[in-house]
């Protein structure tokens, strides 16, 4: 018949625990990036709804440019915080300093000038 292989049951002795993994936390400048990455999602949002009301209203609103403006630097973030959370190295770096070049160019263009 075929080879039968001997089944021992592990002694008290024997027994392991394992402890529960705990997640390493990505970096200042990881998180940091993420958290203006989910900030500007939230603006486009918010300005999305002002140009709702303003439209229900009658009024101007911020304008299409702007709501589109919003929009696209909130993807541009989103997508360069989606490889900087699973890139290392120089990648994740120049993910970042993306995250962060979105964010002013949305501060700069669509708020302060």
């Amino acid at each position: 018949m075929g080879d039968a292989v001997p089944v021992t049951t592990p002694s008290p002795d024997d027994v392991t625990v394992e402890l529960p993994r705990t997640r390493a936390r990505s970096g200042f400048w990881r998180e940091t990036s993420g958290a203006l990455a989910i900030g500007l999602a939230c603006l486009a949002v918010v300005v999305l709804a002002l140009q709702v009301i303003a439209w229900v209203r009658g009024l101007p609103g911020p304008g299409v440019a702007v709501l589109l403006g919003h929009f696209a630097t909130a993807a541009a973030a989103l997508v360069a915080q989606h490889f900087a959370d699973r890139r290392t190295g120089p990648q994740a770096a120049l993910s970042v300093l993306i995250v962060a070049i979105a964010t002013g160019t949305a501060i700069w263009f669509f708020w302060w000038a």
